[in-house]
């Protein structure tokens, strides 16, 4: 090899070596072509979290003693009691997953920043809140409820087809039905009437009152009822592939599978179903809070 060919191929090696350098800068250097982001730990190897979805808010003036209906396809529910004379209605598209990418079909999201359809209304039976029916393909929208009432309140009609529901310091008459999820219920006084399909109900009803009823079912789940340690009532009580358990005593031998008997002086009827799971009535650990109902 000639000495001007091996000169020109030693030029030719240096620069690529030397265009390589520049692409190769340290990432930890202040160039602003690198993103930098900060672990919890201090670090700067973690990937950016997702943002939040986007919210939905409304606050309606109402007089206690209302009726509040609402319906949502997918997503948890929350409902609890406030001194406000208002019904507070946020509904948020949970976007933060960093197991999986979500869609915007998964979110009803048709962009960044944009809320989760919620229709809000007064009927004539009360306030009805609800998302739209979905009839793609695949899962519904998700969206997560957040919803505070006047603690005298009427929560009928409320339905969820996938999602948990949470409810607490609210008295009035409670009617709702859950599909796929758990029903937690604290601090309540009043009636109740609750299905649950797949899935598991804890509720506590304190003050318990003549008139009162409460009529829990599950298809596929516990039942736990948590009443007032000095409560009286009548039982009936059906867990046929489980078993029926009491801190009260029933008058009968427990566990069994079905129990008809009374809690104390009896009072209210009290009705409970497990179709596939156990039931239990248990002492509640606390007394009336601020959903007390008032003296009649």
């Amino acid at each position: 090899m000639s000495r001007p060919i091996a000169k020109a191929l030693a030029a030719a090696a240096a620069a690529a070596l030397c265009v390589s350098c520049i692409l190769i800068t340290d990432p930890a250097g202040d160039d602003p072509g690198w993103r930098n982001i900060p672990d919890r730990d201090g670090g700067t190897s973690s990937p950016a979290p997702r943002p939040s979805g986007s919210q939905f808010r409304r606050t309606i003036d109402v007089a206690p003693g209302g009726t509040l209906s609402l319906e949502n396809d997918y997503g948890d529910v929350s409902i609890s009691g406030w001194e406000s004379e208002a019904v507070e209605v946020t509904a948020k598209s949970p976007l933060a997953e960093p197991e999986r990418s979500v869609s915007a079909r998964e979110t009803g999201r048709t962009g960044s920043g944009t809320a989760p359809r919620v229709e809000v209304r007064e009927t004539g039976r009360g306030l009805l809140v609800r998302t739209p029916t979905y009839e793609g393909p695949g899962r519904p929208p998700a969206v997560v409820f957040d919803v505070r009432v006047p603690h005298s309140f009427d929560l009928t009609g409320v339905r969820i087809s996938e999602g948990d529901l949470d409810i607490e310091d609210v008295y009035g008459r409670l009617d709702v039905s859950v599909d796929a999820g758990t029903l937690t219920v604290r601090n309540f006084s009043g009636t109740v009437r609750a299905a649950v399909g797949t899935g598991g109900a804890d509720v506590e009803v304190l003050d318990l009152r003549e008139g009162d009823e409460i009529s829990i079912t599950a298809r596929q789940g516990d039942i736990t009822l948590r009443l007032e340690a000095g409560a009286g009532a009548i039982v009936e009580a059906d867990a046929p592939r489980g078993r029926v358990s009491s801190d009260f005593d029933l008058g009968r031998e427990l566990p069994a599978t079905t129990v008809k008997g009374w809690i104390g002086q009896g009072g209210p009827t009290i009705l409970l179903r497990a179709s596939n799971g156990s039931v239990r009535i248990v002492k509640s650990a606390g007394g009336p809070g601020p959903a007390a109902a008032p003296d009649k």
